[in-house]
């Protein structure tokens, strides 16, 4: 089945009653879905110093299920967008590199919603979330927090704060339930936090060299036209956490809008990031080129407790692939006839510790072609022109790109296979790239053939 006729038959399902054996709540609750933009993993949950960089986010964990191994599907922005907003992969829904549009026969989460009679509104912070690209489908009204900032060093974040609270307060007279859509971008590139962030983490601002890392200095460090110190990564981390703690108060601030109205107790709360960041690992800034897990392991968070009682902790693999049939189970249309990748996280116990999961960045042609090729005449981009995909499962990751070139990563070294053990590690290899194609062909319903022979004669094995 290819993913037209997948998203067809998708569109039909989810628009009538629930299926037979579901039972929807009898109140449908709220549902809440903020993406923190380019906010790793490992940022969530971290004392600077003695103080909490994400105070509000760890309250929010602690009241509900927080999902320690959460993984993107793509390291940037739009495709990582479309697969939260349709349940599809990036080889689907087709909102890549090279085809930046999201295509109208891809059923959105905000367009099933709004046919079971919510309220829907989107609130976007990052430029690449625009009804021009296919994102704003479904919403009843999408407004862009970035146009008319006025507080400085700010990228969105008070305004898109202050457009939830106002949405709230309208949906809260309405005898309907709502789903909001916020996307923060405080993280992104450049680094420069507000006063209030530097305040957040006891910071010094003139104990630092200088306040802001620039977007010019990481493609720099990128092309290779100097190599970054520790002190100037150490300075880009210590920024890139400031923006973080100053998001982190303006999400506290949007939730506490929910409680004075006694409203969030009554939504599904999911608080995510669409994908990390590189911060000068593997000689690399920012979030393309690389499917590293610095980029696709996201924080994750869940709340709503009717269904999800507080100071859960989930350490199963899942996806941003889970979110649409998290929704879809919660709203009693669980037995979906569609072969959908995604499982509803409210059922975790019929997720494996061994469920494998995939994650693609198509070849930047574009990226490369013209925005490198016009700020940096001189980087020779030959290494990134490339496809990937990777496939990870247990404690093994295998990362194929487009010319062939393979590489098998141990994720736990205890675990490891045996360094001298080549011929354990090449059939390793050759499972997990049968097992990757077959991901392929069943996501593109047709078939793909395997990128070097079956026997493992490559010599790009590692």
């Amino acid at each position: 089945m290819n993913s037209r006729s997948l998203a067809a038959i998708l569109a039909v399902a989810l628009v009538g009653t629930s299926h037979a054996g579901c039972t929807p709540a009898a109140s449908p609750p709220n549902i809440l879905l903020i993406v923190l933009d380019t906010v790793r993993a490992d940022a969530v949950g971290l004392a600077w110093k003695q103080r909490p960089v994400t105070p509000q986010m760890d309250r929010i964990a602690l009241e509900g299920w927080r999902f320690a191994n959460a993984y993107a599907t793509a390291p940037w922005t739009l495709p990582s967008h479309a697969s939260m907003f349709t349940g599809l992969a990036p080889s689907q829904h087709g909102a890549v590199h090279e085809h930046f549009t999201l295509g109208p026969e891809h059923p959105t989460l905000a367009e099933i919603l709004a046919r079971r009679g919510y309220t829907t509104h989107g609130i976007t912070s990052n430029p690449w979330l625009t009804a021009e690209r296919g994102l704003a489908r479904g919403f009843g009204r999408f407004e862009k927090a970035y146009s008319d900032v006025e507080a400085a060093n700010d990228k969105g974040a008070a305004r898109a704060t202050q457009l939830a609270i106002d949405f709230i307060a309208r949906a809260s007279r309405e005898d309907k339930p709502f789903f909001l859509f916020v996307n923060y971008l405080e993280a992104h590139l450049p680094y420069a936090p507000p006063d209030a962030g530097f305040e957040a983490l006891g910071i010094e601002i003139d104990s630092l060299s200088r306040r802001e890392f620039t977007i010019e200095q990481a493609e720099e460090i990128i092309a290779g036209k100097r190599a970054a110190s520790a002190d100037e990564l150490a300075l880009a981390r210590t920024l890139y956490l400031g923006e973080i703690a100053y998001q982190d108060q303006q999400l506290g601030k949007l939730l506490d809008a929910l409680r004075m109205r006694n409203l969030l107790d009554e939504t599904l709360v999911i608080i995510t990031a669409d994908h990390g960041e590189l911060l000068g690992d593997q000689g690399l800034m920012g979030h393309e080129f690389s499917l590293s897990d610095d980029l696709l392991r996201v924080p994750l968070v869940l709340r709503y407790p009717s269904r999800l009682p507080a100071r859960q902790t989930v350490t199963l693999p899942v996806s941003h692939l889970d979110l649409l049939p998290t929704v879809l189970d919660l709203l009693g249309e669980s037995e979906i006839p569609v072969p959908l990748e995604g499982k509803s996280l409210l059922a975790s116990e019929a997720i494996s510790p061994e469920r494998a999961l995939i994650a693609e960045y198509s070849q930047p042609v574009t990226l490369l072609g013209q925005y490198w090729a016009a700020r940096h005449p001189d980087f020779d981009s030959e290494a990134y022109a490339v496809s990937l995909r990777s496939l990870r499962k247990g404690t093994r990751k295998l990362v194929e790109n487009s010319r062939g070139e393979v590489t098998l990563i141990e994720l736990d070294l205890n675990a490891a296979t045996s360094d001298g053990n080549d011929l354990a590690r090449e059939i390793v290899t050759i499972e997990m790239r049968k097992e990757l194609a077959s991901w392929i062909t069943r996501l593109k319903g047709v078939e793909e053939p395997l990128l070097i022979p079956p026997d493992g004669s490559d010599s790009s094995i590692p």
